[in-house]
């Protein structure tokens, strides 16, 4: 272990020094449903009750979190892994005191004694009276129904320092030199109304609206309600009989919705003026009588402004899609696109609010942005044989999103969200124009684009074997916008867009096949159209451990190095490589940051998930009384089929030096009796 690792949160756990966590969930759920089908004037009518509840407990004593790490100093193993010797080979060496090195990790000084609790209980209750029934060709449906929801949470934290050391983990054990106690309660409610109204003609022409009315106790009481309309339109064509021409149809729905609906999207009594306690801020209301300076009172306001008409925000949704299923129903295809116009969107204001005002802004419905989209999906179901069936599925598509109004102080702003411009303002870098490979290429840089500094250095500071960046703009100026290139090349005002934060295009493909009840299904997913970068902890040497192995990639045949290199014996360590395709690693500081030097492809392609199955024939269960059994072996997160890193010296679906997201693999019985 060093400073720079991330610690095993299990190491904690079994440190010896008390850690307990308890958790206790319960949830309860109950519906009656009472049908009028018995009754010739009332068929059609249901009525629905549901109820749930759930309680949630965490409990957490720990009397410290101090314990002791080691490392080996110097490692036997080639390239300094860890190595255990065989039989006959001396192991006293690895083991023995001095080869390592200790490091006490304390979570508090000098030790930790705490206690937290957190309890939520939430409830939900439905009422829903549905009708449906059909009048010669007409069929008319509806629904009406209430929904109710309550929570509450309480969370209590207690904190003493230095414990005794025959503590009891209780408060009164302890020097108390330090101590604090937390309490916070929040209560929260929810009611909605909603109505619905389905009518349809010869299953050709469909037809629904619907309206609903949603409350939150986010909002003042006065802004407690918002209501939401919607309505859909349908057109069966495949059920018009001058379809019947087109034998190769077998379903066509053409559809299309608009609606308005609504987030509360913010924090809770942001809309009230609450006050707290603070012992060095605020205006002093009376001091102790003893003497004159204990236990003053003091008041300062929350931390945010108050916006009593904070309320929800506004979303007008359009849909437009398609379904088509032809070749005998072997093949279905659905096509939908959409546009969401986001208005009043909920947001708290910073660039706007002069730091003078002395508080932060509360939510304020000010935001405006557009998205848009396409989602296409095609499902390919036959059989060859008698019992060998298949399936081929993909889903893909394309989001975008365009955002028309924030809390913008200025425009000119670069690596920041601006208008007419998608919400994602990417992944930015250095443009990287080559690599100094010479003095008479530096001496050549500076004099053609006029640089009195770069990186921080001057001319003389500047070695081959560093990369060599682009002078894209000077500093900022008094109106937001930059000034042209100014001949100082830095971090701050030279960046370039090098890549989406996501890949915008993808698919989804779930391949399945069965044959005399064994079965296969697996889904991969796949993502392109934007760049990934190599991440700059392997971009620099260090002393840690961490750096002990560097990424495969850094060899004497791609590195770029001036002159030879000899020990201090004579003997050459390094030759000289000026053709290198890769910088020098000695010269991190300017050869690590994020640059168009080291982009590479952000296309990922994974086996997220594989199930292999296998049904035993019933005639053989009922053998042992068991109407059915499935055996079956899911396995998630198994394999990259692509990586775009050089030497595939990481995984492209896990962050370089950081724990791997876990390979799953589960073995399941299924029994029905």
């Amino acid at each position: 272990a060093n400073g720079n690792q991330n610690y095993s949160y299990s190491v904690l756990q079994n440190s010896g020094d008390y850690s307990r966590n308890m958790t206790s969930n319960l949830s309860v759920n109950g519906s009656v449903e009472y049908d009028f089908g018995w009754n010739e004037i009332l068929k059609g009518l249901k009525f629905k009750f549901s109820y749930s509840k759930s309680i949630n407990s965490d409990k957490n004593n720990q009397y410290g979190s101090e314990y002791t790490l080691y490392r080996l100093i110097n490692r036997s193993g080639s390239g300094s892994h860890l190595y255990t010797p065989v039989s006959g080979q001396n192991y006293d060496d690895i083991i023995s005191e001095d080869n390592f090195r200790s490091m006490t990790i304390s979570n508090g000084s000098p030790s930790y004694l705490s206690r937290n609790m957190n309890r939520t209980d939430n409830y939900q209750v439905n009422f829903t009276a549905s009708y449906a029934r059909n009048f010669g060709a007409h069929h008319l449906g509806g629904l009406f129904s209430i929904e109710k929801s309550e929570a509450e949470s309480e969370y209590l934290y207690g904190y003493v320092s230095d414990p005794y050391e025959f503590t009891t983990g209780q408060s009164n054990s302890a020097e108390a030199n330090t101590m604090t106690t937390t309490f916070t309660r929040s209560e929260s409610g929810t009611m909605s109304y909603i109505g619905r109204l389905n009518y349809a003609y010869a299953d050709r022409y469909l037809f629904e609206v619907l309206l609903r009315s949603d409350s939150s106790t986010k909002f003042a009481p006065e802004n407690y309600w918002g209501l939401f309309p919607s309505a859909s339109l349908g057109w069966i064509v495949s059920q018009e009989s001058w379809m019947e021409k087109f034998k190769w149809v077998d379903y066509l729905k053409v559809r299309a919705s608009f609606g308005l609906t609504g987030r509360d999207n913010t924090a809770a009594w942001q809309w009230m003026q609450v006050y707290a306690q603070d012992a060095n801020k605020g205006p002093m209301f009376g001091t102790s009588i003893s003497n004159g300076t204990d236990n003053r009172i003091t008041i300062n306001k929350n931390n945010s402004a108050v916006n009593r008409d904070v309320h929800w925000d506004k979303s007008y949704k359009a849909n437009f899609g398609v379904d088509l299923t032809t070749l005998n129903n072997r093949l279905a295809l659905n096509l939908d696109a959409y546009y969401v116009q986001n208005r009043e969107m909920l947001m708290n204001i910073s660039q706007s609010v002069p730091g003078i005002v002395g508080t932060q802004s509360a939510a304020v419905n000010l935001g405006e942005m557009d998205n848009y989209g396409v989602e296409l999906s095609a499902t390919w179901r036959d059989k060859i044989g008698k019992d060998f069936k298949y399936k081929i599925g993909i889903n893909t598509g394309y989001t975008d999103n365009k955002v028309l109004v924030m809390d913008w102080e200025t425009e000119y702003l670069y690596r920041q969200i601006t208008k007419n411009h998608r919400s994602d303002i990417g992944t930015w870098g250095m443009q990287s124009i080559g690599m100094f490979r010479s003095f008479q290429d530096i001496e050549e840089y500076f004099a053609k684009y006029n640089i009195t500094s770069y990186m921080g250095m001057t001319k003389d500071k500047v070695r081959p074997g560093m990369l060599m960046y682009k002078d894209v703009r000077g500093a900022q100026q008094s109106d937001g916008s930059y000034a042209a290139p100014d001949g100082i090349v830095d971090k701050d005002n030279d960046q370039v867009r090098l890549s989406n934060r996501s890949n915008p295009y993808g698919f989804t493909t779930n391949l399945s096949a069965e044959w005399k009840g064994l079965s296969i299904t697996a889904q991969i997913n796949a993502s392109w159209g934007g760049y990934s970068m190599i991440p700059s902890a392997a971009l620099k040497p260090g002393t840690g451990i961490e750096y002990t192995n560097m990424p495969s990639f850094w060899n004497p045949d791609n590195m770029f190095v001036y002159n030879d290199i000899y020990d201090g014996s004579g003997n050459l360590v390094m030759a000289a490589n000026r053709d290198a395709e890769l910088p020098n690693l000695n010269y991190s500081s300017v050869n690590s940051v994020a640059s168009t030097f080291w982009r590479v492809s952000g296309t990922r392609v994974q086996l997220n998930r594989l199930t292999l199955a296998y049904a035993i024939p019933s005639k053989y269960t009922k053998i042992a009384g068991i109407q059915s059994c499935r055996l079956n072996v899911t396995g998630q997160n198994l394999l990259s089929l692509y990586n775009p890193y050089p030497d595939n010296f990481i995984d492209p679906m896990y962050s370089y030096g950081s724990y791997p997201t876990l390979r799953k693999i589960t073995i399941g019985v299924n029994l029905t009796f």
